[in-house]
């Protein structure tokens, strides 16, 4: 049972890493499109900021969802979920 924690917990820090690293980048890609708008500028400019804040917002909130999601998995497969 321990063990399965660690694994999802493992699973979903994994995913909140990816997702908060990812969504600054195509974020910025998105912006870019005309590397001379300000949009671009701006977004390089604070591309530092936006990658850590999205790390900790964004991917604490996707961690904590995703391992609520295996929880909920688990335990409805567990056999205990009956009402």
């Amino acid at each position: 049972m321990v063990q399965s924690r660690r694994s999802s917990l493992l699973i979903a820090l994994a995913i909140g890493l990816i997702v908060g690293l990812i969504y600054p980048v195509i974020d910025l890609g998105l912006a870019c499109r005309k590397p001379v708008s300000e949009a671009c500028v701006w977004g390089k400019a604070y591309f530092s900021l936006t990658l850590g804040a999205s790390v900790v917002l964004l991917g604490g909130v996707v961690t904590l969802l995703v391992y609520a999601a295996l929880a909920w998995l688990r335990h409805k497969q567990s056999g205990n979920g009956a009402v």
